[in-house]
């Protein structure tokens, strides 16, 4: 794909979601693919749904695309340089888009003029993240899930949630206790046995959360870093959908020892799960495979299997990919139900599907875990 078809599908894509989107600079990678660079003031969440427009306007291609957001800023006065380059589909002069970042290719958030250097979390020994390219695809579910079934499989786990536009596990865990702060260091709340920590605790529920990204960051640092986690084998959090902020702060902040990528089978949640894969490659993060979330749905009255978001995808994109395939998690009310109740389903429902499902996936995340320890002491 040219330039100029780079431009027309940004294009079509702005004004196929209405959002106010600004084509800095488009160049090709050295390693294959391309990188747009774009300023936008649109919301979050405007700023998601524009780049699922883009990821489905570029269809395949958009696993090879690098879309990164640079700071929203006036308009700048006729003439001036800023103003030039950013006529849609025009690259800077010279050499193509810089690499910014603590990593390789990767444009992330400094603090004082420097990028933090990742530090270990204290009271956890393993740090897991679990991630998506897209909201809707059940990612906390999967998060939450998965913490359940590796404590009942003995180990000590812990929740962070770190989508702090969208808190989801105070709900998802039915506890609303706030943490308490002793000398700037949360003690976090438990809930089914699990200490977790969320903003969810700590803000009004009915109002949004409309931060700029230095309070963003700083508030990502606190929960990472200043929590007094209780010696926990693995740490799980659940990051917000997409490849933005909080992402690039987290990692640059915490040392990662690894990340599952969640998605349903459809080609539009596999294309942006793609990318979010990418984003983990490229901070040199290990990804430790693909689950496929909402696989398929069991009639309750015939026994009937179908797929309504389509059948096999996950598997195929995780070949192409070349990761792993961590397993299939059916589409079944309960684990709805038990997420909305705070109740989750691998509590009331162990014996379900969706509860054997996320014992696999726990099952093999424990022998992850176990092949970390081993690499350390062989003996």
């Amino acid at each position: 794909m040219n330039i100029d078809q780079l431009r027309r599908t940004w294009l079509d894509a702005a004004e196929a979601t209405g959002v106010q989107a600004h084509l800095v600079a488009a160049a090709p990678r050295d390693a294959g693919g391309f990188v747009l660079r774009g300023r936008s003031s649109a919301s979050w969440s405007e700023r998601l749904r524009f780049e699922a427009a883009l990821a489905a306007a570029l269809g395949a291609e958009a696993a090879d695309a690098d879309l990164q957001w640079l700071a929203p800023r006036p308009v700048s006065a006729p003439g001036s340089k800023d103003r030039a380059r950013g006529r849609l589909g025009m690259a800077p002069r010279g050499a193509g888009p810089q690499e910014i970042g603590s990593r390789p290719g990767i444009s992330g958030p400094k603090e004082g003029g420097r990028t933090p250097t990742p530090e270990p979390v204290q009271g956890a020994r393993r740090v897991l993240a679990v991630a998506s390219g897209k909201g809707g695809v059940g990612k906390s579910t999967v998060a939450v899930n998965l913490a359940l079934a590796l404590a009942a499989r003995g180990v000590r786990t812990g929740l962070l949630d770190a989508d702090v536009y969208g808190p989801s596990m105070p709900t998802m865990l039915g506890s609303f206790a706030a943490p308490t702060r002793d000398d700037g260091v949360f003690q976090p709340p438990s809930a089914h046995g699990l200490p977790f920590l969320s903003l969810g605790l700590m803000v009004n529920p009915d109002k949004s959360v409309m931060w700029r990204g230095p309070l963003v960051q700083r508030m990502v640092r606190d929960m990472l870093q200043k929590t007094a986690w209780p010696g926990l084998d693995v740490l799980i959090i659940d990051l917000p959908p997409g490849t933005g902020d909080v992402q690039l702060s987290l990692v640059q902040r915490a040392v990662l020892d690894g990340a599952i990528i969640v998605s349903t089978p459809q080609d539009i949640a596999l294309i942006d799960a793609a990318r979010g894969l990418e984003m983990f490659r490229r901070l040199d993060v290990p990804v430790l495979g693909l689950v496929e979330n909402m696989a398929s749905w069991r009639c309750p009255d015939c026994d009937a299997l179908s797929h309504p978001f389509g059948d096999g995808g996950g598997e195929r994109e995780a070949a192409r990919l070349r990761v792993p395939f961590l397993g299939r998690i059916p589409l079944d009310g309960r684990v709805r139900e038990g997420g909305d109740s705070g109740r989750p389903v691998l509590l009331d429902a162990p014996e379900s599907d969706a509860s054997l499902a996320f014992g696999d996936l726990a099952g093999r995340m424990q022998e992850w875990l176990k092949s970390l320890d081993q690499a350390i002491d062989p003996g």
